[in-house]
């Protein structure tokens, strides 16, 4: 039996390490840059600096590990710059991500407008001790893919993303991740079908209260995945002293999950913890999300920490 979990889980490696490479964080309710370029440097108020990292079904061998740093904000009155450093593990499969996204802004009215693209480098590797200490006889010698990816693989891509707001109250945007590797798969005949994020959401203030409701809703089709559906509500209590929340994703099993969190001046932590509502769950302890971001008010082309924007 304990063969068997190794053969499936080193032949599904490489499925899901392409089906994890959009959106694999839930945390992109408190940072929209996560999944849409068009959202970058959007809060043209502020500078953005975001950590995250997700364990993904701990408990069980070789499950996802993601790591994240990005910079976000604005760098003139209609130019937003962002950067990001990704790194995921799943087993002996290591890949890491570069990415420079850029945004332009307008207003009209009531409405604010972000068109953004990131430009993204990729490298992928294979730990080269996979072929010996998986499972012997697993691995035959020759398979010019896996010996590919131990000498590691790079490769460039690209995404473009549409983020606004109106009245600084509802939020939306459409994003349109791996545009340069869906052509691959269209031209090599091994897929094409369209990737694309949409969400939409919005921040509603209790009357007479310091409660916040900010629900929001996202359909997700990325590379070798299901159309998921993620539904979401974070509650903030007291200017975000308190933030609590739920989530539910509907697609590929299914999943639950919690959020808390708090900000003290310029820092605001976050913690999700989410089940999967499928039979892998008896085999698995969760997954758990962290994000802590720092955020600094931009005045006059510089940062002011005056206490009226720590509050």
């Amino acid at each position: 039996m304990k063969k068997l979990i190794y053969i499936i889980c080193f032949l599904s490696f490489f499925h899901t390490l392409q089906a994890q490479e959009e959106g694999v964080f839930t945390h992109y309710t408190i940072n929209p840059m996560l999944i849409n370029p068009g959202a970058t440097g959007f809060d043209d108020l502020h500078h953005n600096l975001f950590m995250n990292m997700r364990a993904a079904w701990t408990g069980f061998s070789g499950t996802p590990r993601n790591y994240s740093i990005n910079y976000n904000g604005p760098i003139s009155k209609n130019l937003g710059l962002g950067a990001m450093i990704f790194s995921e593990n799943i087993a002996s499969l290591n890949r890491t991500r570069a990415q420079l996204s850029y945004a332009i802004r307008f207003k009209a009215n009531d409405f604010k407008v972000s068109a953004g693209v990131s430009t993204e480098y990729h490298r992928t590797r294979l730990d080269n001790n996979i072929v010996s200490s998986a499972v012997p006889g697993l691995y035959d010698g020759g398979d010019q893919i896996v010996e590919n990816l131990m000498d590691g693989e790079s490769n460039f891509d690209a995404s473009i993303g549409v983020y606004g707001s109106y009245k600084e109250q509802i939020f939306f945007g459409v994003a349109m991740p791996s545009l340069v590797r869906n052509r691959l798969d269209q031209i090599e005949g091994i897929g094409g079908d369209l990737n694309f994020l949409v969400n939409v959401g919005g921040k509603f203030p209790l009357p007479d209260t310091k409660v916040v409701l900010q629900p929001s809703l996202l359909l997700k089709q990325v590379r070798y995945s299901p159309l998921l559906t993620d539904i979401n509500m974070l509650v903030s209590f007291l200017n975000e002293q308190l933030i609590t929340g739920v989530s539910y994703r509907a697609g590929a099993g299914g999943s639950l999950g919690l959020t808390l969190g708090t900000k003290y001046n310029a820092l605001r932590l976050l913690y999700s913890y989410d089940i999967f509502l499928d039979e892998f769950q008896s085999y698995n302890a969760g997954s758990h999300e962290i994000t802590i971001n720092f955020n600094f008010a931009r005045k006059n082309g510089g940062f002011d920490r005056s206490k009226k924007y720590r509050k």
